[in-house]
């Protein structure tokens, strides 16, 4: 630059510096380069957040609150949100068939991809419950920071934000007991969700510590129209005040439809109690664990932050509705 202007090299450093100072140019730390101001934007802007979740369609309005959560500590931290999935990760065409969750291999190889093409330029990873600990463990050291939401994880590399099952199945049991009904049958969605399979656990287990697994039933199976269908004519016969307990707002919502169309009387005879509680069960009246999503989504980005993994645990509150 002194060559082409014809003034000695100690004047262009000068005036570059004084430039800088002004607010005109930016130096770059590291390589001493001058770039126009607003360049200083783009270099220190940090890398987006890659959220791997289902596709959010149909069903998933529980992701569209952790969204939504995400997307407004994104704003608080001027991050950028990269929303990502791959068809594979979950299919549900239709909300009345169950959805079918990619295998722990079939997991492996979407995240290899993905982080082929798009892991050096993420700097973070907020996984869906869905994903399973036997495929996250393949990429503990690709996938950093990370955190799982909802569901419980216990690999060493990865923040958790999950929700209290056990406090929400004691808040389930006290008030279906609460309420006379003699009998709790759990029921089962869909199959290969691993937050499904983990309330189930903790079910049985408040069941054990409240004194009352003689009131808890075997699972009964709530997957197809037709399952659902069944379920209900049984409950019809049924002489003892009975109560489903499904983790799963749509299902919860379907069961509900079906035992009035069967001429149940519901919740006289037939209680139902949906565990996941979103804004959905809230304006279909239902009975429901709440559950915080949007919190658990800027928890989530919060997470991402911190120098270790941390676990954070939110406590669910009991909703009552006019289905029990």
């Amino acid at each position: 630059m002194g060559q082409r202007l014809g003034v000695a090299n100690t004047t262009v450093y000068r005036l570059l510096q004084e430039r800088a100072g002004a607010g005109d140019l930016w130096q770059h730390p590291t390589s001493g380069r001058y770039y126009p101001a607003a360049a200083r934007l783009i270099f220190d802007r940090p890398k987006p957040v890659a959220c791997l979740t289902r596709c959010l369609e149909l069903a998933s309005e529980q992701y569209r609150e952790i969204l939504e959560g995400i997307n407004s500590q994104c704003g608080t931290l001027h991050r950028a949100m990269l929303l990502w999935y791959d068809d594979l990760l979950v299919k549900h065409p239709a909300t009345q068939d169950a959805p079918i969750f990619a295998n722990p291999r079939e997991q492996r190889l979407i995240l290899s991809g993905f982080l082929d093409r798009h892991g050096s330029s993420t700097g973070g990873f907020i996984l869906d419950h869905t994903w399973s600990d036997e495929a996250l463990r393949s990429f503990g050291e690709r996938l950093q920071p990370a955190v799982v939401l909802f569901r419980s994880c216990e690999l060493p590399n990865f923040a958790n934000v999950r929700a209290n099952f056990r406090v929400g199945s004691l808040m389930a049991l006290t008030h279906l007991l609460g309420r006379g009904y003699e009998r709790i049958v759990p029921v089962l969605p869909f199959e290969g969700d691993p937050a499904v399979d983990e309330f189930f656990v903790a079910l049985a287990a408040a069941a054990d510590e409240a004194g009352c697994r003689d009131r808890l039933e075997p699972l009964a199976r709530a997957t197809t129209p037709a399952e659902r269908a069944a379920l209900v004519a049984a409950l019809k016969n049924e002489p003892r005040r009975t109560a489903l307990i499904c983790p799963e707002d749509n299902v919860s919502l379907f069961l509900s439809s079906a035992v009035r169309a069967a001429g149940v009387k519901c919740p006289q005879r037939i209680g139902l109690l949906s565990a996941m509680g979103t804004d959905f069960a809230s304006r279909a009246g239902m009975t429901h664990l709440r559950h915080d999503f949007r919190a658990m989504g800027r928890l989530a980005l919060d997470a991402l932050a911190m120098d270790k993994p941390v676990r954070h645990t939110l406590e669910p509150q009991l909703s009552p509705g006019n289905t029990t």
